[in-house]
């Protein structure tokens, strides 16, 4: 592994794993401080369910991704449900169920607060998902590393279940897979950087969204010859 540019820096082996002074051989769970289910609600206000909210599901991530809310339902849940597993700023959350033969379970995406702000700061995930709280500072790189075994096809190995339904084994994955953690310095320059591309990639597709939405209200009238151009 290249440790570019920390190369120079005084270097530890244990392990088998060489790596910077500092830095630590640890699980992906030694990142995440809480794993909380998600709910499913109802499709309408009934007794008890009236908190409003955004429910995320796997479909939605990639429109999530661009920073859009695409076709995100509204789900009403008890109050109580919502104030345990709203979504915050720093959020991760994983799909556990699901899945093809070509396309594994354990799809992620990453919370961050002017999303939630565009949701109307009611945001939660479905009980197919999980979300996960990141220890402070480290939303970022944990994403970033999960998103990396995905790539890899990982989580085809931490897959059970049947009758074509595939859950994730979230807790022997976090368990088991070990990476070489930076310390929290490492990770506020490492953040700095990376940041700012993926919030710059959010405003932009809100502001798709918003403007997609314009568009799909004003072109039927514009086709209909319905609207009017006041000098």
């Amino acid at each position: 592994m290249d440790f570019e540019p920390f190369k120079d820096g005084e270097f530890v082996d244990d392990n088998f794993v060489r790596r910077p002074y500092g830095w630590n051989v640890k699980p992906l769970e030694y990142l995440v401080e809480k794993v909380k289910s998600g709910d499913w609600g109802k499709d309408e206000q009934m007794g008890n369910y009236t908190m409003r909210t955004f429910c995320m599901r796997g479909a939605d991530f990639p429109d999530i991704k661009e920073g859009s809310k695409g076709k995100m339902p509204i789900r009403y849940i008890l109050e109580k449900n919502f104030k345990e597993k709203s979504l915050c700023d720093g959020n991760v959350v994983v799909e556990i169920s699901g899945g093809s033969p070509t396309q594994s379970t354990g799809r992620i995406v990453l919370i961050d607060k002017t999303f939630i702000a565009d949701c109307d700061n009611a945001l939660i995930c479905t009980n197919f998902c999980k979300s996960l709280e990141i220890k402070e500072s480290f939303s970022l790189f944990f994403y970033l590393l999960w998103q990396y075994l995905y790539n890899k096809k990982v989580m085809f190995i931490y897959e059970n279940g049947s009758n074509g339904l595939k859950n994730l084994n979230i807790n022997s994955l976090l368990e088991r897979e070990l990476f070489v953690i930076p310390p929290k310095e490492i990770i506020s320059r490492f953040n700095l950087a990376v940041s700012l591309l993926l919030s710059k990639k959010q405003t932009n597709g809100i502001e798709i969204s918003r403007l997609s939405s314009l568009r799909d209200t004003l072109l039927p009238k514009l086709m209909s010859g319905n609207m009017s151009f006041d000098n």
